[in-house]
């Protein structure tokens, strides 16, 4: 029953669409916040090793951000 009145009111529910009209507060919606932007501004290093020899100058420890499969997950 609950579930019946539930699913009703979803169909009812007209989901946004993007458009001429909205673009640009889609756009800014989208877009990054320059919160979430701040991986950018750390000192990645292209190879373990730099990281290494940099954390040992430092006495900073190391991320080591691995992945294995495919980006999409298609493996």
């Amino acid at each position: 029953m609950i579930t019946s009145v539930l699913l009703a009111l979803v169909a009812q529910v007209a989901a946004p669409t993007p458009g001429p009209a909205n673009f640009d507060s889609w756009l800014a919606y989208i877009r990054p916040k320059p919160a979430e932007l701040g991986f950018e501004e750390a000192a990645w290093k292209s190879t373990f090793w730099e990281a290494v020899v940099e954390s040992q100058k430092t006495s900073k420890p190391i991320l080591l951000w691995a992945m294995n499969g495919h980006p999409m997950g298609c493996t």
